[in-house]
């Protein structure tokens, strides 16, 4: 197990915001890319050959790591199939895209498809706590949201920083495996996104996530990010934790509903694995075994720090990191290290990710954020 460098219980301490200041720093590569969808497509597939095709030999293998259904390829090529025609008519551009990379890398469609479809393959038990904070609650006066992203290692050196400039749609920036359509990041809309696994039904006639997430992150208005969400059948029930222009906004996304959740009146908002909208809780006792470890208590305890801070004063992108790196819990905490778990054990923090839309930015912990320092990366 690794040591860490702050304490299991802490929580905004000057001791905390001093630690992450002094770790090593490892950006991510960056590459901005622009033009038709296709053209993108090419750019991302000839930059990053390589990982693209490493990545897509090391997809299936990695899931299977941390799944009990185990699945061949065949199988997840066969998912990847059944979602090529839903995806072309309801996102046809960000499948454009897939096909100029897959062209420009060498990677079969379908490989780069089965990527993107990746949490469609079986029903797996993933983490995450993310935060949201308003423009009345941030220090700094706009708003940030962000989150620990508590997965496989493995993923770390295959990542990557894209900014897409699409043809009339919002430009974005995504921390991601080059491959996928999109994810974590934030828009030149001011939309900021993170997410969090979340437990509910699946639908194999819907959409897959990630192109959700595409949708979201080029829209130009929050109402139009909601509605592209609300106007394809999904085929998860997953977890948007956003930051807009309109202050924090957090989608509980399944199948059947899209239920929204706004911030409390201190302008705050914490999500982690469960369901907390009111239409949506049965989902905690239906599908309990998919809630990732300490759901309620990450939860309770990110509500609890940020209180308190607030109780002080206001929250401020340093607080931000100090709640990312703390071990309450230890080692299942909101800052995630490697334990016995046989399931997901070898997982931790691969990230920490704060973005503040109105700035043009975010910050961006390569590893545990108690171990390492926070990257800036700005808008290509």
């Amino acid at each position: 197990m690794s040591s860490v460098s702050v304490a299991r219980n802490s929580g905004f301490t000057k001791g905390n915001l001093d630690n992450m200041t002094s770790a090593n720093s490892a950006r991510f590569p960056e590459l901005t890319v622009s033009g038709s969808p296709i053209d993108m497509g090419h750019q991302i597939g000839e930059h990053f050959r390589g990982q693209i095709v490493e990545l897509s030999e090391l997809v299936l293998e990695r899931f299977n790591k941390g799944s009990q259904t185990k699945i061949s390829w065949n199988q997840a090529e066969n998912v990847a199939r059944r979602s090529f025609g839903r995806v072309d008519e309801y996102f046809p551009d960000p499948l454009d895209e897939l096909r100029g990379t897959a062209e420009a890398s060498g990677v079969p469609v379908e490989r780069l498809m089965v990527l993107n479809a990746r949490n469609m393959l079986a029903d797996t038990s993933e983490g995450c706590t993310s935060i949201m904070v308003s423009d009345e609650a941030a220090e700094s006066g706009k708003g940030f949201a962000g989150q620990n992203w508590d997965n496989d290692p493995a993923m770390a050196p295959l990542s990557a920083v894209i900014t897409r400039k699409g043809l009339g749609k919002a430009s974005f920036t995504s921390w991601l495996q080059p491959g996928l359509v999109a994810y974590m990041g934030f828009s030149s809309s001011g939309i900021g996104i993170c997410m969090n696994a979340l437990n509910g039904p699946s639908n194999s006639s819907g959409l897959p996530w990630y192109f959700f997430v595409r949708a979201i992150l080029e829209a130009q208005t929050t109402d139009d990010a909601v509605a592209a969400v609300k106007s394809a059948p999904r085929a998860l029930t997953a977890n948007a934790a956003m930051i807009t222009t309109e202050g924090p906004l957090n989608l509980e996304i399944a199948p059947g509903s899209v239920e929204s959740i706004e911030a409390d009146s201190d302008g705050v908002l914490v999500h982690t694995n469960h369901c907390v909208h009111p239409e949506m809780t049965a989902n905690n006792e239906q599908y309990s075994e998919r809630i990732y470890g300490q759901s309620f208590e990450r939860r309770d305890r990110g509500r609890g720090l940020l209180s308190a801070q607030l109780s002080n004063g206001k929250v401020s992108i340093d607080h931000a990191k100090a709640l990312l790196s703390d071990h309450d819990g230890f080692p299942t905490s909101i800052c995630r290290h490697p334990n016995d778990d046989v399931n997901t054990g070898w997982q931790r923090s691969v990230i920490s990710i704060i973005l503040e839309p109105g700035e043009n930015r975010m910050h961006v912990s390569n590893g545990n954020p108690c171990e390492n320092t926070y990257e800036i990366y700005n808008a290509g």
